[in-house]
């Protein structure tokens, strides 16, 4: 008897289990963590899209530029492979060139056996993110890269911010270099399609019939007029451009921070790893 009850304690009894660092997947306890909300752009309408669907697009780009990712302080990590893939299978994968010499489709492993330092950080709806340090190609101009993984362990988004800058009242610098990478993504990428949302800005001016009164009109304010900088600020003017291939999607867009510093964000996805992840949900359905 005094056995058969040792045996129930033993097989009952709370076991802590301890992970290593790695993937994200479900259910992790964060300490001291900066949580971040973002929702991706949508892919870029043409002149035919409905209201409603502008609007959503131009409400995805500001959520884009509201906040950026922080670092966080995590402990008891799951393992960094889920139990279906092997460390070979993962290493096995194809792949192909990405941005800043980062590869589509890498696992986390093998992208930090390129040499790149991964610190994980969170972005709601896009879960085993990362700040990636020591790319092979960086971009000067762009300081604050992350990439992520997703539950799959496959890079499939990255993410490009640029150092903040001192602008003018009309933002004429970040144009300026809005329109220099506009046109280099554009010859990379092709179909290049702009969606400009103006501000609204009211006027008062004398009225024609009686020139002793003045009346009150509404206008759209145009790109890089004397308010653009505060009007990108307070999200009454949102610019932002797409380009795709058959492989990706970019999205490039104009944020200014509370400090009322202008800077760049472009957004890559690699639609064919997207698809591919739509179809595998579709089939174990």
């Amino acid at each position: 008897m005094k056995n058969f009850v040792l045996f129930l304690l033993i097989a009952f009894w709370p076991v802590n289990v301890f992970a290593d660092d790695g993937v994200v997947s479900q259910n992790t306890l964060f300490d001291d963590a900066d949580i971040i909300v973002r929702a991706a752009p949508q892919k870029s309408s043409d002149n035919s899209l409905s209201d409603k669907s502008k609007n959503q697009a131009v409400e995805s780009a500001k959520n884009l530029l509201r906040q950026t990712p922080h670092r966080l302080t995590i402990k008891g990590l799951p393992s960094s492979v889920s139990s279906a893939q092997s460390t070979k299978q993962l290493h096995e994968r194809p792949t192909s060139p990405a941005p800043f010499g980062l590869l589509w489709n890498s696992s986390i492993a093998s992208t930090r056996e390129q040499g790149i330092k991964l610190n994980l950080v969170e972005i709601k709806d896009h879960p085993n993110s990362f700040e990636a340090l020591n790319l092979p190609k960086p971009i000067n101009f762009f300081d604050r890269i992350f990439v992520s993984y997703g539950l799959t362990d496959q890079l499939y988004r990255i993410l490009a911010y640029s150092k903040y800058e001192n602008d003018t009242p009309s933002a004429s610098h970040i144009l300026a270099q809005y329109h220099t990478y506009s046109d280099y993504l554009d010859k990379k990428y092709g179909n290049m399609q702009q969606q400009f949302t103006p501000a609204t800005i009211t006027k008062t001016i004398p009225d024609e019939k009686d020139k002793e009164k003045e009346i009150t009109i509404e206008e759209t304010a145009p790109l890089g007029n004397p308010d653009f900088l505060s009007q990108l600020a307070s999200g009454t003017a949102v610019l932002y451009s797409t380009y795709h291939n058959d492989e990706v999607e970019a999205t490039l867009s104009i944020g200014v921070n509370g400090d009322n510093q202008s800077f760049l964000v472009i957004e890559y996805r690699n639609l064919q790893i997207l698809k591919q992840q739509e179809n595998n949900t579709i089939d174990a359905l």
